[in-house]
C-alpha cells in the first residue's frame, strides 16, 4: 500500500508543506520568518529532529531566522548556534540584517499578523529580482473544517487562538497582486510531510495509510489542508 500511496502522491503532484519547503531551500541562502513556530514546542522538536528550521539548516547554504519572541531568539542563538534576529515582521526596517536572500519562507505566519501588507512590503528589502517568497497558510475551506462547522462546532471551539485572519486561494492571490508580487506557483498542500502518512510500523499506521490513499483519490485539492504559494516581487 505504501508504494501505491507514494506513486499516487508523485503522479498527482501532491504538495506536502515541509517537504516542499525543504526542496526549495537546498543549496540556497534562506531567510525564515517566524522561524521558532511556537515557543513551547521548538526544543522538543529539536531533540526529535522534527523542527522545520533545523531541517532547512541541514540543506541550505545559509540560514537566518527572524522572530518576535526575543527570549527564545536569544536561547536559540546562544544554546544552538543558529543565526537569528529579534524583530517584528511588520517592521522589517527595525531588523538588524541587510542581506539579500534567494529564498524567503513565510510559513504558517501570515494568519498570525494584524497587517500582512506591511510584512509583504517590508520583506522586499531582503529580495532581489530572482528571490522567491514562499507563503503557506491554512485553508479555510479544508474539508475537515467545513464538516466541523456543519456539525455545529464553530470556530471558537477549534480555531488557533493566535490566528487573526483566514486567507482563501483567491484572497491571497489578490493580496499578492495588490502588493506587486508575481505568483509563480499557486497550489494547495495536503499535509506536513509524507513521513507522517506513509508508515507501516504498526497495524494502526498501516490502516491510516490506507485511509489517506482513498482520501487523496476522493478529495479535490481545493479542500486540502492549506495553501502553498511561491512568488517574486514584480519588476
Amino acid at each position: 500500500m505504501n508504494k501505491k500511496l507514494l506513486s499516487l502522491i508523485e503522479n498527482k503532484e501532491i504538495v506536502f508543506r515541509k517537504d516542499e519547503i525543504i526542496k526549495y531551500c537546498k543549496d540556497k541562502s534562506v531567510l525564515h520568518l517566524g522561524f521558532i513556530q511556537h515557543s513551547e514546542f521548538y526544543e522538543q522538536k529539536i531533540k526529535e529532529n522534527d523542527w522545520l528550521h533545523g531541517k532547512i539548516a541541514e540543506v541550505s547554504k545559509k540560514l537566518v531566522g527572524i522572530d518576535y519572541l526575543e527570549k527564545d531568539v536569544n536561547i536559540i542563538s546562544e544554546k544552538y548556534g543558529y543565526e537569528c534576529y529579534f524583530g517584528d515582521v511588520m517592521d522589517m526596517d527595525g531588523i538588524e540584517c541587510s542581506e539579500k536572500f534567494e529564498v524567503i519562507i513565510c510559513g504558517e505566519l501570515i494568519e498570525h499578523i494584524e497587517n500582512p501588507g506591511l510584512m509583504l512590503e517590508g520583506v522586499k528589502r531582503f529580495m532581489d529580482s530572482e528571490s522567491i517568497l514562499i507563503i503557506t497558510t491554512p485553508n479555510p475551506w479544508m474539508d475537515t473544517r467545513i464538516k466541523l462547522i456543519k456539525n455545529g462546532q464553530l470556530e471558537d471551539k477549534w480555531l488557533n487562538k493566535e490566528h487573526v485572519s483566514w486567507f482563501s486561494f483567491e484572497t491571497l492571490k489578490q493580496l499578492l497582486d495588490r502588493k506587486k508580487y508575481d505568483i509563480t506557483i499557486a497550489d494547495y498542500y495536503y499535509g506536513e510531510s509524507t513521513n507522517r502518512i506513509i508508515r507501516s510500523d504498526s497495524f494502526i499506521n498501516r490502516v491510516k495509510s490506507i485511509a489517506h490513499y482513498f482520501k487523496l483519490i476522493l478529495t479535490k485539492k481545493r479542500f486540502y489542508n492549506g495553501l502553498f504559494f511561491v512568488c517574486k516581487k514584480s519588476t
